[in-house]
């Protein structure tokens, strides 16, 4: 079996992939394929891999290449962790709108971060699912980069190429909601989401058969003036970590619970991070800079070299490589089964939303495919959610072929530019683009007229 890594050199996720895959115990004649265009963080990566796997005494074999085509050739799954840009291209996501009132908090998925960022990263998908039709057609792609719904749809609508975007979000929402309510963190959890990634909701949540939307009711939480209950200690490290108060408000105001933490939710409506200034954002919400983004960067660097230097003595934590790639990869290629939420096209598990479109439901794995579980949406949530589905499905199409103006349409809809005077996202949207220009693949997106 071979898997490819395009993003090899990722810092935040390739060596967890890397140390996943060597601590299978089902996945044995694996050929591990790192690609990344960045040959010194390709390098850095592959020589801590390399010695994980030694240390281990895993079976698989770890190679790295610069070269996509050769990577792909072959491939039975190809895994994508990639940012174009970077983070000198998330700056500008991130800063330029704060000019215009619009406080992200990541700015990955929706709102004017989320778009500019698809703009740059659908023309490569696009490119990579071309060579996979060419050189691994039967490959499944998983895909983990933001953002994942629109990125995920785009091999499979254009290609054909059976694709599925992973994003632990959900479960791990699901469990820190079921400490709060007072199952172990061992708790079997039973839930139904239905929506998009960092945009959906619980429609069922229990834990070892306790329904905890309705414990988390009883104990106070279901409210919208920003508190904890009064019996929960803010300096609690469960409940600073998951005080999710702007969720908790939804929850309330809407009788709908969110199935993302605070810091994606919030992007998907106008009533929290579209403001005056940064200081009147409310419940808590914390943003994530660049600046800090940039220090994790070098803090995941140091720790790699460090392992490096001690011949993988000194323990390195391994980030989002945590997350279930390696336990979907086991399940399809016919070891077991494994049940998680995921995002996958639509085939009617989400009546109402379209075919086709990736939409995040918990879906089960196993030899024969990926089997998304039917979550029916209601009706008030799906007024929320299906005109962020319609703004990502068309997204492609603007960022392959479209204008100026159709990109300017899309985005003025965007619930956080609700509060944008007539024109100002125009001006606003210029000004992204002219800053990520050179990494804008469709010239007639950098043709703003007046």
């Amino acid at each position: 079996m071979k898997i490819t890594v395009i993003g090899g050199g990722s810092l935040l996720w390739a060596f967890g992939f890397a140390r996943q895959f060597v601590g299978s115990r089902s996945l044995e004649d694996v050929t591990l394929v790192l690609m990344d265009l960045n040959a010194e963080a390709l390098e850095l990566v592959g020589t801590a891999a390399g010695i994980c796997n030694r240390l281990a005494g895993s079976p698989i074999t770890i190679e790295t290449t610069t070269e996509r085509d050769a990577a792909l050739d072959g491939a039975d799954f190809v895994v994508v962790s990639i940012s174009t840009g970077g983070l000198a291209a998330m700056r500008h996501d991130i800063e330029i709108p704060e000019r215009y009132g619009i406080w992200h908090t990541v700015g990955d998925t929706v709102g004017p971060g989320g778009w500019s960022r698809a703009l740059r990263n659908i023309p490569v998908f696009f490119d990579l699912a071309e060579a996979m039709s060419r050189l691994c057609p039967s490959a499944w792609l998983i895909n983990v980069s933001n953002p994942l719904s629109v990125l995920t749809r785009v091999p499979q609508r254009e290609f054909g190429i059976r694709s599925i975007g992973c994003c632990p979000g959900v479960d791990e929402h699901a469990r820190t909601l079921a400490r709060l309510a007072g199952s172990g963190p061992e708790a079997r959890l039973d839930y139904v989401v239905t929506g998009i990634d960092h945009g959906s909701w619980f429609t069922r949540l229990h834990a070892d058969g306790v329904d905890v939307i309705g414990e988390l009711r009883e104990l106070g939480y279901c409210r919208s003036d920003g508190d904890l209950p009064s019996e929960v200690e803010t300096a609690d490290p469960l409940a600073e970590a998951a005080s999710s108060r702007a969720v908790f408000a939804i929850w309330r105001e809407t009788g709908f619970m969110p199935a993302i933490n605070d810091r994606h939710a919030v992007e998907n409506w106008p009533w929290f991070l579209a403001r005056p200034d940064e200081r009147s954002i409310p419940f808590g919400l914390k943003r994530t800079t660049v600046e800090e983004r940039a220090e994790r960067y070098a803090l995941r660097r140091r720790r790699l070299e460090e392992y490096i230097a001690s011949d993988g003595e000194e323990e390195h934590g391994a980030g989002h490589g945590d997350d279930p790639v390696l336990q979907v990869i086991e399940a399809l290629s016919g070891h077991g089964s494994f049940l998680s939420g995921a995002n996958y096209m639509n085939a009617g598990q989400i009546p109402g939303l379209p075919e086709g479109a990736v939409v995040e439901t918990r879906c089960r794995f196993d030899a024969a495919g990926v089997h998304p579980l039917a979550s029916p949406m209601p009706p008030l949530v799906k007024a929320m959610v299906l005109p962020q589905v319609l703004r990502q499905e068309a997204v492609i199409d603007i960022a392959l072929s479209g204008g100026f103006d159709e990109l300017a349409a899309l985005v003025l809809t965007d619930p956080l530019c609700s509060r944008l005077e007539m024109g100002e996202c125009r001006r606003m949207l210029r000004e992204m683009l002219e800053a990520n220009s050179q990494l804008i693949r469709n010239p007639r997106l950098l043709e703003s007229g007046a």
